[in-house]
């Protein structure tokens, strides 16, 4: 009976637990394709948290031991800086400015992320786990005697917050985290509501760096694309329908045609024109009937041009008189051959009025007439 009673109680501590604690959570606070900084290239940095219910549930410890192991390991090795530490509240945060590697140190922590933020904090059991931690590898808990990160009841970082979560580790790795975490926490803070909550798995981050997406978000790498969401062929990342040819109308709900009513393939159903109009008409730049729309040659074309034939510029394919005729021939009305219909200056025939150029200055003038009245009356037979 006192088994039963145990194990009934058991599992009541942990269904409340579970209630309390939703689980550890990783969140990518800086991908180092982008920060600049030769030795982190091709990392990224992670916060782990314990996701809380409440907004003042209280974190206890993080611990383990041979039974319920405590593993925070990547694939790949941890970054552990010089100047960094094992446990965020021994970090001088006044060097940080300075050193911009030190910033992604890998470490733990219950809620702090440097020495000024007041942590009651402490450590005990952990020296195994700190020695591989520090030369990169994973920081795993799981002798006999076991160990734990803990810290005081009234410990304000260890306070889930507005965000229901706390702080437990900062890790720096090229590689995929994984592993499990124990913790202890007290309900909506009352040290008397203590609970366990045991082998919760490490949760990776869900995000997209693909920069086409709709959803990139720049802390993930291009690699990072299973997340991703993109638009479709109606709508864009906001939901808004695609207006292509920006008519008004939604792409999706066109119907693609002919829309000239002139096209020999006109489509009275269609909504937007999508180039396919077949256009017959005279193609020849040249021609007064000239169709810029067309797009094949119907052999309409109409030619303006001298439709006279003894003009000198006639041209016999021209259908439409167009007034530009050129007639060669004598200009001047006092040439005995004058044409009036001439528009090109020919050659003048003035051989009879030159007759009268009596002093042969090649003008008829006064001077002329005056020796036509000295001759006057002559009898010249």
């Amino acid at each position: 009976m006192k088994h039963a009673a145990l194990l009934l109680a058991c599992c009541f501590v942990s269904g409340l637990a579970l209630g309390q604690v939703t689980g550890i959570h990783a969140e990518v606070i800086a991908n180092h394709d982008t920060t600049g900084i030769p030795e982190l290239d091709e990392m990224k940095t992670y916060h782990l948290y314990a996701q809380m219910t409440n907004e003042t549930d209280e974190l206890s410890a993080v611990f383990g031991d041979i039974s319920t192991p405590l593993n925070i390991s990547s694939t790949e090795s941890f970054y552990q800086s010089a100047l960094g530490a094992d446990f965020a509240w021994a970090i001088n945060g006044a060097i940080l400015p300075f050193f911009p590697e030190a910033n992604y140190d890998s470490w733990l922590t219950i809620g702090a992320t440097n020495n000024a933020m007041g942590s009651l904090a402490g450590a005990i059991g952990l020296d195994m786990a700190l020695a591989s931690f520090n030369s990169g590898g994973g920081f795993i808990v799981d002798d006999a005697i076991g160990g734990s990160v803990f810290t005081l009841l009234g410990d304000v970082n260890a306070v889930a917050g507005a965000d229901n979560r706390i702080l437990i580790a900062q890790l720096t790795t090229a590689g995929d985290l994984y592993g499990s975490v124990n913790v202890q926490m007290f309900v909506e803070g009352f040290q008397n509501q203590s609970m366990q909550v045991l082998a919760m798995p490490i949760q990776l981050p869900q995000g997209c760096g693909d920069m086409e997406a709709c959803n990139y978000d720049p802390a993930f790498g291009f690699e990072d694309t299973a997340e991703c969401t993109y638009p479709d062929a109606c709508s864009d990342c906001d939901g808004e329908c695609i207006d292509a040819n920006a008519n008004g109308q939604c792409d999706c709900d066109e119907f693609p045609g002919c829309t000239n009513p002139l096209a020999d393939n006109y489509d009275a159903e269609a909504s937007s024109d999508d180039g396919s109009c077949v256009i017959g008409g005279c193609m020849y730049i040249t021609a007064a009937n000239f169709n810029p729309e067309a797009t094949y040659d119907d052999l309409s074309c109409v030619f303006a041009g001298c439709t006279n034939a003894t003009a000198l510029n006639f041209d016999p394919a021209a259908l439409v008189e167009d007034g530009s005729c050129l007639y060669l021939g004598c200009m001047d009305p006092v040439s005995l051959n004058f044409d009036p219909v001439a528009n090109v200056s020919g050659e003048c025939d003035y051989s009879a009025v030159c007759m009268s150029d009596l002093d042969g200055d090649g003008y008829v003038d006064v001077f002329d007439l005056l020796l036509m009245f000295e001759a006057y009356g002559y009898d010249c037979e």
